[in-house]
C-alpha cells in the first residue's frame, strides 16, 4: 500500500472526526472491518467488512472520500443487508443509493458524480423507493451491497451493537437532536425500550458500549505520532457504579427491589466490583460491594429530599465505566451533566427525561431469575 494512499485514508477519517455531529457516523464507520479491494469497482460493505476499490479513492475529491466512507457505513447503520429479505438486489441495492446519498446531501456532504440522488425520492424509505424503481439490469449496478459469510442472525446482532454503541456516543459528545437519522431513531428506540425485563436491555446496552468499542486512550500505534487515530479495543466492565435514591418518595418496598436489582447486576454482568452510592439532598455514603455478603451488610436509610447533582459531581471526579441511577426520578437536574456512560433505570414514572445517558422506565416486579 502506498503511503499517499494510507495518507488519503487517514485524511478522510480524520476529516469525518473533526466535522460537528458526527460521533454517530464516525463510530459505525470506524466498527468495520476496513480494507483495499482492487477487484471492486467502487466499494462496498456487507455489515461487518468495508472495502474500496484504491484507485477509486483517489481519483476522488477528498471531501468525496468522507462522502464514500458515510455513504458504505449508512448501509450498515439503516441494515439493508437485513432488510433485504426476498427483493431483488440490484434493485434493492439502487433504492438504497437514493436514500442514503439524498440524507448525505441534506446534511452538506459532497456527493461523487457518480452518486445517485434522485430528488423525487426524498423523505421516503428505501422500501418506498423500491416499489417505485423499475427493474434494474445487475450488470449496470454498482452492487456495494454484499453478503456476509456470518450466519443472519449473528449479522444482526452485530449491527445492532454497533448502532447501539454509535447512538451511545452521539450522546455523550453532545450531538445535536436529530443527527441520528429519523429512521434509524426509530428503529433504536423499538430495540432500547421493547417491553422487556429492564436486565435484558441493561445487558445488550453494556455488551454493545463495552464489548468492542474505539478509544483514543489506545491510540492505532500504525500511525502514530503523524496521525492519532483511535484503536478498537474489547474491554471487561472493571468498574461500575450504582446510585441508590433513598428519598423520601421512595418506600421501605422500593429499597427491598434496589437490593435484589443491585444483586441480579451482580450475577449478570460479574464487575470485580460495584461502587454503591446512596443518595437524597446529598451523598449519604459510597461503600466497595465485592460481593453478595458485602451486599447484605448494606443498610439503607433515609427520608431526606431528593437531589442528582452530588451524584453528578461525583462521577465526574471518579469517572467510573458506567453509572447506573436507581431512582424514581422526582428531582431536577438544575444544570448537571456528565460524559460518563449513565443509565437511569426509573421505576412508576413515564414522564422522566434525561438531558445525558439513557432511559429505561420499569415497573416494579420486572425482574429475571439471576
Amino acid at each position: 500500500m502506498s503511503n499517499d494512499l494510507q495518507t488519503a485514508f487517514n485524511k478522510a477519517k480524520i476529516n469525518l472526526m473533526s466535522r460537528a455531529d458526527s460521533a454517530f457516523f464516525t463510530t459505525v464507520c470506524f466498527s468495520l472491518k476496513h480494507a483495499w479491494d482492487n477487484t471492486c469497482k467502487t466499494a462496498w460493505v456487507d455489515g461487518i467488512n468495508m472495502r474500496i476499490n484504491p484507485d477509486f479513492f483517489m481519483s476522488l475529491h477528498p471531501e468525496e472520500r468522507v462522502f464514500l466512507l458515510i455513504h458504505e457505513s449508512m448501509h450498515v447503520a439503516f441494515l439493508h443487508m437485513d432488510r433485504l429479505q426476498s427483493r431483488d438486489l440490484p434493485k434493492w441495492n439502487v433504492a438504497a443509493d437514493h436514500v442514503i446519498n439524498l440524507m448525505l446531501i441534506a446534511r452538506g456532504f459532497k456527493m461523487p458524480k457518480i452518486g445517485l440522488a434522485d430528488r423525487q425520492y426524498i423523505d421516503l424509505s428505501t422500501e418506498q423507493v423500491y416499489a417505485l424503481l423499475p427493474a434494474q439490469d445487475k450488470a449496470q449496478v454498482d452492487m456495494d451491497i454484499q453478503s456476509c459469510d456470518t450466519p443472519p442472525e449473528e449479522l444482526k446482532s452485530a449491527i445492532q451493537d454497533i448502532l447501539i454503541r454509535a447512538s451511545i456516543q452521539s450522546k455523550i459528545q453532545g450531538d445535536k437532536p436529530g443527527t441520528i437519522p429519523g429512521e434509524i431513531e426509530v428503529f433504536l428506540n423499538g430495540l432500547l425500550n421493547p417491553k422487556l425485563p429492564w436486565q435484558r436491555i441493561l445487558q445488550k446496552f453494556v455488551q454493545a458500549l463495552f464489548k468492542n468499542d474505539y478509544t483514543f486512550r489506545k491510540p492505532n500505534r500504525r500511525y502514530f505520532p503523524e496521525h492519532y487515530l483511535p484503536s478498537l479495543f474489547g474491554e471487561k466492565l472493571m468498574d461500575l457504579a450504582i446510585a441508590v435514591d433513598i428519598s423520601g418518595s421512595v418506600s421501605d418496598a422500593d429499597f427491598h427491589h434496589f437490593v435484589s436489582e443491585v444483586a441480579s447486576i451482580f450475577k449478570m454482568m460479574k464487575p470485580d466490583k460495584i461502587t454503591l452510592i446512596k443518595f437524597e439532598s446529598r451523598i449519604t455514603s459510597v461503600d466497595t460491594i465485592k460481593n453478595m455478603t458485602d451486599l447484605r451488610n448494606i443498610k439503607f436509610k433515609g427520608r431526606g429530599g431528593t437531589c442528582i447533582e452530588p451524584v453528578i459531581d461525583w462521577a465526574n471526579a471518579n469517572k467510573p465505566k458506567l453509572l447506573l441511577v436507581f431512582s424514581d426520578g422526582y428531582f431536577n437536574f438544575m444544570g448537571a451533566v456528565t460524559k460518563v456512560n449513565t443509565l437511569w433505570l426509573i421505576h412508576e414514572n413515564d414522564r422522566f427525561q434525561a438531558p445525558f445517558g439513557k432511559v429505561i422506565n420499569y415497573e416494579m416486579g420486572e425482574t429475571i431469575n439471576a
